[in-house]
């Protein structure tokens, strides 16, 4: 409903009585009790180029639920799913699907759902729909359930769509109100586990059993002084998670590991060098539910995503699983800072400490799909330029294609020479070229770029990366009519800088008026304008922001004034 970003008026505050109809209305709709409207209720019209209706919002202006003009049913919003985590029955997908097709205008079709169903979740009942890798099962996206799904015990094979999607996170609801939104963490120690998991994992619930109680008793007994000091320490889960993201940072991103290698130096020399920035003394193998190296091996080998050999204690890593599901959509992310294998990595925008970089990734398209069959790599959606690198260098040497004459000649099979040369129709264009003239051509005629930024902590500022190249703000210093001179500055909200908050620093750093708008030119774009010629002032704070210059382009059009003779 919200593919485009819709037409809204200024909002209203909610009559008290009306408030409380529309409370009972959503009793009625959703048959849940637990949910009370907020005190201060807004609305508002909006207006898509397929449908008018009305917006409610909360008194921080953040949408709660909206509705069509002329149908009665209520839709939540995705914020008051966070909110109230029983609203709404649930349809688990994957993450992939989410991201990739839902967030995208897709629908939820029935092969991407994962059965067991809900018995509530029957045609014409609103739902939400959550990762099945998300143990919170935070929702992602709303919509109206078109089959009956309890009845479905397998999906596989199956075609139809599961799930009309009225509203997802990624949509432009919350945009139109210049929400930024993140969703929540959930604590996955108060959800419940299911009897499967019981039954396989009875001792290790034990043992976290005993530790939450021991924790409970300690938490008890401190006093108010040393609460900060409590509250600092990670829980188990927390640990856990940081040593699996090492783990799939090692597998897809590690360039120095080479197999086989000793259980003591794939921990000491690998997963705790890939860790984020966190503290070692916090986050380590004794700290997680593991408590030894064997244990967290053994868990991963059983999962799939190693080989081992040895007995006992004595174990060797031989190989690595690269296939896996949940290692298709990892995004490498920036090692801390104690970590001395990130120190080389050079990435774009990381020239100074504090701020803001990008790294790129490639996605590739028709020919590159057989080269990454053929090369051996893993399947997934995107990669890193170095990856890139190495399976085209596996192809050639698996394929034999190095001129013996002049090793640093390389002979393009038909693969090869159509992904280099995908623009060219000249047929004597010749098969012998350097190896390094190979990778330019090949990642400009076969993938596609896209890219994430981070802040100075290695933050991801996008939920995944966007495709394109990193954006770039915008100064221009002008005469209007009248002689007045002005800067305005734009395209800086995906840097995550509020129009709002950049308007009033200004006005007090340039000591002028500034007005907030949108550029003239498509796509259209928050724009501040201060008065007055203030260019490397706002470079200055834009720095301070995070934003390198090198992101920033500044025109000034103000002719030099000519020197009287």
């Amino acid at each position: 409903m919200f593919r485009k970003e819709p037409h809204i008026k200024a909002l209203s505050n909610l009559k008290n009585s009306d408030r409380k109809k529309l409370a009972q209305t959503i009793h009625a709709q959703t048959g849940n009790d637990k949910y009370t409207c907020p005190s201060i209720v807004k609305q508002t019209n909006f207006q898509t180029p397929t449908t008018i209706g009305t917006i409610y919002t909360d008194e921080k202006n953040i949408p709660i639920w909206f509705k069509e003009k002329h149908d009665p049913r209520l839709y939540a919003t995705v914020y008051t799913c966070w909110n109230c985590e029983d609203l709404l029955p649930i349809c688990l997908s994957h993450d992939f699907v989410i991201q990739e097709k839902l967030f995208n205008g897709a629908n939820l079709m029935i092969s991407g759902t994962i059965p067991p169903f809900d018995e509530k979740l029957k045609v014409g009942t609103l739902c939400g729909v959550a990762s099945c890798q998300d143990p919170g099962r935070v929702v992602y996206a709303i919509g109206i359930v078109m089959m009956d799904l309890p009845k479905f015990e397998k999906v596989v094979g199956e075609s139809g769509v599961a799930v009309q999607i009225i509203h997802h996170f990624e949509d432009e609801l919350f945009k139109s109100f210049k929400i930024d939104l993140k969703p929540p963490v959930v604590d996955v120690q108060k959800g419940s586990v299911n009897d499967e998991e019981e039954e396989e994992e009875e001792k290790e619930q034990e043992k976290a059993n005993e530790e939450d109680e021991t924790t409970k008793e300690m938490s008890t007994a401190t006093n108010v002084e040393d609460l900060a000091e409590v509250l600092d320490h990670l829980s188990v889960q927390d640990v856990d998670y940081f040593i699996t993201r090492a783990l799939y940072y090692t597998i897809t991103t590690d360039t120095k590991l080479s197999l086989p290698i000793s259980a003591s130096n794939f921990i000491s020399q690998h997963i705790n060098k890939n860790l984020p920035d966190v503290d070692h003394n916090e986050v380590n193998i004794k700290k997680s539910s593991w408590k030894k190296t064997a244990k967290f091996l053994k868990h991963f080998e059983k999962e799939g995503f190693l080989k081992l050999k040895g007995k006992g204690d004595d174990l060797t890593v031989v190989g690595m699983n690269k296939t896996k599901d949940e290692l298709k959509n990892f995004v490498p992310y920036k090692l801390g800072s104690s970590n001395g294998e990130n120190k080389g990595a050079k990435k774009e925008g990381d020239s100074q400490s504090g701020m803001m970089y990008s790294i790129t990734f490639y996605k590739p398209i028709n020919l590159a799909k057989d080269l990454i069959k053929e090369s051996g790599m893993p399947m997934k959606n995107l990669y890193l330029p170095t990856e890139i690198r190495d399976g085209v260098n596996n192809y050639i040497t698996l394929k034999n294609l190095v001129d013996n004459k002049n090793k640093k000649m390389v002979l393009l099979d038909d693969l090869l020479f159509g992904m280099v040369n995908k623009k060219r129709t000249d047929p004597t264009v010749s098969r012998s070229i350097s190896r390094a003239q190979i990778l330019e051509p090949t990642l400009k005629n076969n993938f596609t770029e896209h890219f994430q930024i981070y802040d100075s902590q290695g933050t991801p500022l996008f939920k995944s990366p966007m495709r394109g190249s990193p954006p770039r703000i915008k100064i221009l210093t002008e005469m209007k009519i009248g002689r007045k001179v002005i800067t305005k500055v734009s395209n800086f909200e995906q840097f995550g800088i509020n129009p709002e908050t950049l308007a009033a620093d200004l006005r007090k750093m340039c000591s002028g008026s500034t007005t907030i708008g949108e550029t003239m030119t498509s796509p259209k774009t928050a724009e501040v304008q201060v008065q007055g010629p203030h260019g490397q002032i706002i470079i200055d704070h834009l720095n301070k922001l995070g934003v390198p210059t090198k992101w920033i382009d500044y025109e000034n059009k103000l002719k030099a004034k000519k020197k009287r003779k």
